[in-house]
């Protein structure tokens, strides 16, 4: 059974590495005793922060919130995947709407850095998401299109199916506006018919398909399993150890009943 994912981005917050030590103890006292053998934790520090996460608990894993497009070299400010590597990274979140918008990143860019993550053994976290005028223009299915299409056009079946994408409608995040779970599943459909067309229908189940915009405990099932989704990218409150874990739980008790 494929994991059920549930993905911590802590984005520029834990501010000292007392506020990390707190944290992470937090972590470890919430998850203690627990097993998750369907629910798999990710979380995402601040890069600055990645050492301290080295020992995090069983059970979860450690994601960087971005990456740079090449392994070395003359880049001022950016860091590597051979650097997130070393730092016992696993998975990068890129395309985030938050470096879409005040980063100005490119899906262009975005799939170049998707392409050097998965050769250096990275998993993507690809992001992607509509605004809420391109919302209000029914324009959702084509921004997805034009954002997916650069990622995976011309990459193997064997690649494709690492990657996790992340559906973020950018009118959601921060607003505490959660979509319907029709909503969000009629995206989910959207996905599956593009991958279908790209690859066939099976590897088009087989990619992971998440959702993140305003996740809470109390919504979960609405904006996860029950709209078909693979997992989710939780914001805000993945500064609290106590929601996450209850995310995994929550996950498990249903997803353990039905597997």
């Amino acid at each position: 059974m494929a994991p059920f994912y549930v993905i911590g981005n802590l984005k520029m917050n834990l501010q000292s590495r007392e506020e990390v030590a707190e944290y992470l103890s937090q972590l470890r006292r919430e998850s203690s005793g627990k097993s998750f053998p369907n629910a798999r934790g990710i979380i995402a520090p601040p890069s600055i922060h990645l050492g301290g996460f080295s020992h995090i608990p069983d059970g979860f894993s450690i994601a960087a919130q971005n990456m740079g497009w090449e392994t070395k070299g003359a880049f001022t400010g950016e860091i590597s995947p051979l650097m997130l590597r070393d730092a016992g990274v696993e998975y990068v979140i890129l395309g985030h709407s938050e470096r879409r918008m005040y980063a100005a990143e490119t899906d262009e860019l975005v799939a170049m850095k998707t392409r050097l993550a998965l050769k250096e053994n990275l998993i993507p976290i690809v992001c992607l998401g509509e605004t809420a005028e391109e919302r209000r223009c029914d324009e959702t299915a084509a921004v997805i299109e034009r954002t997916v299409r650069p990622v995976f056009s011309g990459l193997s079946p064997l690649f494709a199916e690492r990657i996790l994408v992340a559906y973020e409608p950018r009118w959601a995040i921060g607003t505490g506006i959660t979509p319907s779970t029709a909503d969000i599943l009629q995206v989910r459909v959207y996905l599956r018919k593009l991958f279908s067309e790209l690859y066939d229908p099976v590897l088009a189940e087989r990619i992971a398909v998440i959702y993140g915009g305003s996740v809470k405990a109390a919504t979960l099932a609405s904006v996860s399993w029950e709209a078909e989704m693979a997992g989710v990218l939780v914001g805000g409150e993945s500064l609290y150890p106590r929601e996450l874990v209850k995310m995994m739980l929550d996950a498990e008790q249903t997803l353990g009943r039905s597997s």
